[in-house]
Order: structure tokens, then C-alpha cells, then sequence
């Protein structure tokens, strides 16, 4: 069945006549269990163009003077990218509830698609062994890691051997293997420094970070591709940590956590990176990572007048600025801001009018429907802290808005209705609280004032400080 819906589709883009001449391509598919009414496709950050869902949750998209790439195609709450070219007329199939594992590519463009989507699985795949060889050392660190690659560059070699792929595909292609092979070999010195040596790794070759010297770090064709843009974070931390280490006497045992860390990482990204694309992101990128890490406000002024300083007319000012007032609102003592959540009857409710005034305080805690182990693990954390600490109340704020969905969600895992809500508007709720990962909390005091608004349920010490917050 699945084989003869997926040729019924191909009827639909074959149909249309296109050739690779024409400068137009074809974007098309069927998502089995929808869970929105339709597919948009993006080009960077830019939308391209939307479809609605027919009756048979099929659509189809024509794009007109293409601009040949990457992009990316969101049917809310995930996404994938896509590479396309002129002449392609490119199908897809997926199950919502398998998104990545299910998705797979028909018609012409199919085969360069259908080898990403590969690699980005098996990349998947091998996080947990990737993570195991960093205890290894260096030698046999870079002996497996170049195992791996050598697997993946010799699928790829079948690829352009057997299909008809350009030039600009084969770069985009190669890029999913690269950099994340690239982005586990910046990560493996400081890695293995914190699970090994506790010390900084001093025997490193000299040639470890040779790679490095054949990079492009203004690739405008990659500039919004996130294995590139992974490795360039991971890049300029370590660059900026072996800057402070040599440079900055007296900084360096917490150098990775400072208003420091953060300044001189603003300072060299503006020295090596031109592409305004690139730079504006990485500097989003350093923003966030430092108010996740530093809520003190006169450092955050600090941070912010540098931010403006060498981020000029950068394109997310205003949703960094917007993050900085949102922290500044959250700090200890303050009140929690308004913010608009449903209740298991599907009334609308203010989060800083809800009273449990019975319990000492209470700790907001976060999940989604879409992150199912998370979403487990954290309530089993909730049920284990609950127990420890009676005198608290525990809410549950779900961050989607399918109501249906939550409401079996709460039902299957047995939560106490009382203590659960979503959000009516997530946008809303993550720039008012901040919400960076599913692993925060807040704490507030039974007169619904703030002690922490930013702690994190999975921190080993989290039980210790809710008894240290009880005199607070």
C-alpha cells in the first residue's frame, strides 16, 4: 500500500512536464497523521511558499526561479531540510509519529535527498558511541572517529558514482558528513578533559587541528545549515577558550562561563567571519548561550552594549533584546509576569494568578508531547521530588497547544489535573519565561514572588537547593 500511494503522487510532478532546463522545481508529498493543516517551506529563513493539507494529506508546491539549495520544509512542530534544483520534481513520504526515521524522498532530485536524510540518522545513531570514544585516547579517538567517516565517504562515493549529482549537491552532500565529523574532534579535547584528566589535555598532536586550515568559514551555501553552523559555535568556543588561556591570567578556570568568555567570543567572530548571515547567527547563537548562563544584570548590561557594539543591524536585535528585558523581569523577588496557559477544562488562566497557596511554594516545570522520552523522564523526576518534598507543588506546563493530545497525555501518565496546563500560545510563553530547554524550572514563594527562575530539574544538586530555597 505505502509503494502505491508513493507512485500515485509521482503521477502528480511528472505530470507537470518540467525539465532540468526550466527553472522550476516541484516540492510534493503525503504525511501520514498530520498534526497541522500544512507544510512551509523555507529558504534559509525565508518562507517560500505553503500548501494545505488535501483530503488525502497530500500537497503539492511549485517553486518558480529557483534558487538552487538547501532548504527546509516545517510541518509544525518538526522539520527537514531539502535540497533542491532546477528541474526537480521531489516527493516525500513520512509518518508523523516516526517524523525523520519514516521520511523518505521519490522522483527526480530524490537520490541527493534520500543520502542526507541517511546521514542525518546515522549521524543520530551514532551520538551515544561518539560520546563513549571521547573517554578513549587521542590516537585511537582519531582512529575511530576516521573509521566512521570512511564508512560515510564510502556511501557517498556510491552516490555520485551511480546518480547524476551537481557539483553544488555534491559540496551540500559531503558538508553532512564533514562537519560533523569536524564538530566531534573540537569537542573531543575539552570532553575528555572533563570525564578524564579534570586537567586541560596537553598531549594533543600538533597536527590534531590541521582541518581546520582547509575550512571555509563564510560558506554562504551553508550559512543556515545546522551541522555547519554547529561546528562553527563549537569552533569559536574553543577558540575563545585556548584565546583566554593564554591571554587572560587569573579567568581561566571559569572562562567557558563568563561575561569574559562571551565578550571575547563577540570579538572574534567579528575578526574571522564576513558573511552577514553566518556572523548574525553565530551572535544570536553567543547571546543566547550567555543569558543561559549569566542572569546577573549588571553583567547582562555589560553583554548587551557589547552585543550592540559589533552586532550592527543584526537581523535578531530585536528578539535578543527582547530576551535580555524578559530575563531582567525574572530576577529573584520580582512577580511572575502574565502569562496565558489552559486548564485539563480548557479554560483560559493567568500563570501568576494560579494559588497553591497550601504548599510552601511551587516549582513550574516544562514538557512536550513531541519529546516523549523527556517528557517521562521528567515526571518520574517530578513523581521522585514530590515525594521528598510534600510541601511544594509541582505544575506541569505542557508547551503545546493541541489540546486533544495533551489532555491523553495527562490521562496516560496519570497526572494530577489540578497540577497540569499548556500553553495557549507557546511563542508567547518561551519569550516571556525564557524557555531555552525543556529542563527548566521556576521556583516562586507561596506569595508568588521569584526565588529562581532559571534552575534546571536535572542539575544533580536541584533537590539540595529547593532545601536551601525553603528560607529564602
Amino acid at each position: 500500500m505505502k509503494y502505491l500511494l508513493v507512485a500515485s503522487i509521482l503521477l502528480i510532478a511528472y505530470s507537470c512536464g518540467n525539465t532540468k532546463t526550466e527553472d522550476v522545481a516541484y516540492l510534493g508529498g503525503e504525511i501520514v497523521n498530520p498534526n497541522h493543516t500544512h507544510v512551509v517551506l523555507y529558504k534559509n529563513d525565508k518562507i517560500i511558499d505553503s500548501a494545505v493539507l488535501d483530503e488525502r494529506n497530500r500537497f503539492l508546491i511549485k517553486i518558480e526561479a529557483v534558487e538552487e539549495g538547501l532548504y527546509h520544509f516545517a510541518h509544525n512542530p518538526e522539520m527537514q531540510y531539502v535540497m533542491i534544483e532546477k528541474g526537480d520534481s521531489i516527493l516525500f513520504r513520512l509518518n508523523t509519529l516516526d517524523f525523520d526515521e519514516s521520511l523518505i524522498f521519490t522522483g527526480r532530485g530524490a537520490e541527493k535527498n534520500n543520502f542526507m536524510i541517511d546521514m542525518f540518522l546515522m549521524n543520530e545513531d551514532e551520538e551515544r558511541l561518539v560520546y563513549d570514544y571521547y573517554d578513549l585516547e587521542v590516537d585511537e579517538f582519531v582512529s575511530k572517529m576516521d573509521s566512521l567517516k570512511a564508512m560515510k565517504l564510502e556511501q557517498y562515493e556510491n552516490l555520485i558514482e551511480n546518480f547524476e549529482i551537481s557539483d553544488h549537491a555534491k559540496q551540500i552532500v559531503k558538508a553532512s558528513i564533514d562537519y560533523k565529523h569536524y564538530d566531534a574532534k573540537e569537542i573531543y579535547p575539552y570532553l575528555h578533559n572533563r570525564k578524564i584528566t579534570h586537567n586541560k589535555l596537553d598531549n594533543i598532536p600538533d597536527n590534531y587541528y590541521d582541518y581546520r586550515k582547509a575550512l571555509n568559514y563564510n560558506d554562504t551555501n551553508l550559512s543556515y545549515f545546522g551541522p555547519y553552523v554547529n561546528y562553527l559555535n563549537t569552533f569559536f568556543n574553543n577558540l575563545t577558550y585556548e584565546k583566554c588561556m593564554k591571554l587572560c591570567e587569573g579567568e581561566k578556570l571559569k572562562a567557558n562561563k563568563t561575561l569574559h568568555f562571551h565578550l571575547h567570543k563577540l570579538r572574534l567572530i567579528d575578526s574571522l567571519i564576513t558573511c552577514k548571515h553566518i556572523k548574525d547567527n553565530l551572535y544570536r547563537n553567543t547571546a543566547f548561550a550567555y543569558f543561559r548562563k549569566d542572569h546577573n544584570p549588571i553583567n547582562n548590561e555589560q553583554f548587551i552594549n557589547a552585543f550592540n557594539k559589533y552586532s550592527k543591524d543584526n537581523k535578531y536585535s530585536e528578539e535578543i533584546i527582547e530576551v535580555f528585558t524578559a530575563i531582567k523581569k525574572l530576577k529573584q523577588g520580582s512577580s511572575l509576569p502574565q502569562v496565558a496557559l489552559v486548564n485539563t477544562k480548557g479554560a483560559e488562566v493567568n500563570m501568576s494568578a494560579l494559588n497553591y497557596r497550601k504548599h510552601k511554594s511551587t516549582v513550574y516545570y516544562f514538557w512536550s508531547l513531541n519529546q516523549r522520552s523527556h517528557m517521562k523522564n521528567i515526571n518520574r523526576k517530578v513523581n521522585e521530588l514530590r515525594k521528598k518534598h510534600p510541601e511544594y507543588a509541582f505544575v506541569g506546563i505542557s508547551i503545546n497547544e493541541d489540546h486533544k493530545g495533551w489532555l491523553n497525555a495527562v490521562s496516560k501518565m496519570n497526572l494530577d489535573p489540578s497540577y497540569q496546563f499548556r500553553c495557549e500560545d507557546f511563542i508567547e510563553v518561551r519569550n516571556r519565561l525564557v524557555i531555552e530547554g525543556l529542563n527548566k524550572v521556576i521556583i516562586v514563594k507561596e506569595d508568588g514572588t521569584i526565588v529562581n527562575a532559571f534552575g534546571d530539574i536535572f542539575e544533580p544538586n536541584f533537590a539540595v537547593n529547593i532545601e536551601q530555597q525553603k528560607s529564602l
